[in-house]
């Protein structure tokens, strides 16, 4: 079964991109294949891996709704969807990439969603290592439509309400321990200044404090021009994710 390591945060606290540097840490370590799953409907994982989306579940979900009554004769809806999902499996050099996509729209996607739980329950043995960088809500973990978590991280910048998304993280993941086995807070991007602050606060949930990853204009120059973060050495953060890894055993 694959070590997974699911990575979370309000929106702008620079989880996809810490997501993207653990994928390409594990890479670099020679614990590949990773699965990264993007689980973030902003689908920017693949973007940050050089990778860009081409189909994402979304989309396939959109397309069985579609064309269920114009399966191949003598295929099932299931072996039908289970075939597109193979197909949206786009893989690289060290790593596999796989998109949730948009949200779901009207009308029930139940039978749909199990397929998909199931598809990522039978997927995840082949991998050694699985990344995820969540929605905000973590709606996809609370529903139990993804595979349990090794270790999750908790990105926070200096922003006030990355603080308050910290608390209802924790608060969230408190009610499913069976489903989440160790949790870290990550502090990204906050000034020197404020760090001992943010870090205090923090110090009032109760889960241990990683590490800090510090702001290098390096990194914003490659996401800047389009560029994998892979292409990003001699960094104070690559020692920073170096401490993540060995800290959940990577």
């Amino acid at each position: 079964m694959a070590k997974s390591i699911a990575v979370a945060g309000k929106g702008g606290t620079g989880k996809s991109t810490i997501a993207a540097l653990l994928v390409e840490g594990l890479k670099g370590r020679g614990k590949g294949p990773v699965l990264a799953v993007d689980a973030d409907a902003d689908s920017s994982l693949g973007m940050l891996l050089g990778v860009p989306p081409e189909q994402t579940i979304g989309d396939l979900r959109e397309e069985v709704r579609r064309e269920m009554i114009n399966l191949p004769p003598g295929m099932t809806k299931a072996a039908y969807v289970e075939a597109g999902l193979h197909e949206l499996i786009q893989e690289e050099k060290g790593f596999d990439l796989i998109s949730m996509g948009r949200g779901e729209g009207s009308g029930c996607y139940c039978y749909l969603n199990s397929l998909i739980k199931k598809f990522s329950d039978d997927l995840a043995p082949s991998y050694p290592w699985m990344v995820i960088d969540n929605e905000a809500g973590l709606e996809h973990i609370s529903r139990r439509t993804s595979v349990d978590i090794d270790a999750m991280l908790i990105i926070v910048t200096d922003n006030p309400l990355s603080l308050g998304s910290a608390t209802r993280i924790k608060e969230l993941t408190d009610g499913l321990e069976d489903r989440v086995k160790s949790r870290y807070l990550i502090t990204n991007m906050v000034s020197e200044d404020r760090l001992p602050f943010i870090q205090e606060r923090l110090s009032e949930l109760g889960i241990e404090q990683l590490c800090h990853i510090p702001r290098d204009p390096r990194l914003d120059d490659l996401i800047f021009r389009g560029e994998s973060v892979g292409a990003l050495t001699d960094s104070p953060i690559l020692p920073c994710i170096e401490t993540i890894l060995k800290r959940i055993g990577g």
